[in-house]
């Protein structure tokens, strides 16, 4: 019983390790940034002095700090949702999944 639950432990190891390299795909070569990572730490750091500044006395200060905060929360939700669903922009403010536009680019090839 011991060898059966190592044995479906490994399994299920691997199988996460192979997702996790699904994912990382030809990019894996160099050193990726994690903007996403980046961005949240930046918003919680940023939080946190807002209220600092503000027990300082410094209220404009404040607003200004807890403000970019919060535009890097957003961008960091924005990278998030574009990696989450592969999206690649065509156009002005049009995104699209890869996919979809993989398709289109082998269908105009083949014409």
């Amino acid at each position: 019983m011991l060898e059966e639950r190592t044995d479906e432990r490994a399994e299920a190891e691997s199988a996460v390790e192979g997702r996790a390299g699904d994912e990382r795909g030809a990019a894996d070569d160099g050193v990726r940034v994690d903007f996403v990572r980046v961005f949240r730490v930046a918003a919680c750091l940023l939080f946190a002095a807002a209220p600092v500044l503000l027990y300082l006395r410094r209220p404009e200060a404040a607003f200004l700090v807890a403000a970019l905060g919060a535009a890097a929360w957003f961008f960091g939700m924005r990278t998030a949702l574009i990696r989450k669903h592969d999206l690649v922009k065509v156009g002005g403010r049009n995104w699209r999944p890869r996919r979809e536009v993989e398709e289109e680019d082998v269908e105009d090839v083949e014409d």
